[in-house]
């Protein structure tokens, strides 16, 4: 009897131990995309390489990804646009290189502190 409620609790036990919380379905499907390309040596599509790196900037809260343009030519991808901080421009870059099917990054942001203010400098009259 004892052996046969033990064999129950571990079931349970292990039952409970594969749970898992629900998962972002289009995420799945774009590491999927990504994983698969990989396996097969065949790069993504253009615009679907393109949408993972603009989802990876944009899941940067400190990065305003609005002012970031991307070019991607076959892996290659190109940022272009304006970050406030030399850090935050360094910090797309390493986003952007982190995702899988980019071969390089191009990394072509300028620095401007007037990015989020929105405050224009006037010349002096």
């Amino acid at each position: 009897m004892k052996t046969a409620l033990f064999s129950i609790a571990a079931a349970l036990a292990l039952w409970g131990c594969g749970r898992q919380e629900p998962v972002n379905q289009a995420k799945v499907e774009e590491t999927r995309q990504v994983e698969q390309a990989a396996e097969k040596a065949k790069p993504l599509s253009t615009t679907s390489l393109t949408q993972i790196v603009k989802e990876a900037l944009q899941s940067e809260s400190s990065l305003d990804a609005r002012r970031i343009d991307i070019e991607n030519r076959d892996g290659v991808v190109a940022l272009h646009g304006r970050v406030q901080t030399e850090e935050q421009k360094e910090k797309a870059g390493r986003i952007v290189s982190s995702v899988g099917g980019v071969k390089s990054v191009d990394n072509r942001l300028t620095i401007d502190d007037t990015a989020s203010t929105g405050a224009t400098t006037e010349p002096p009259r």
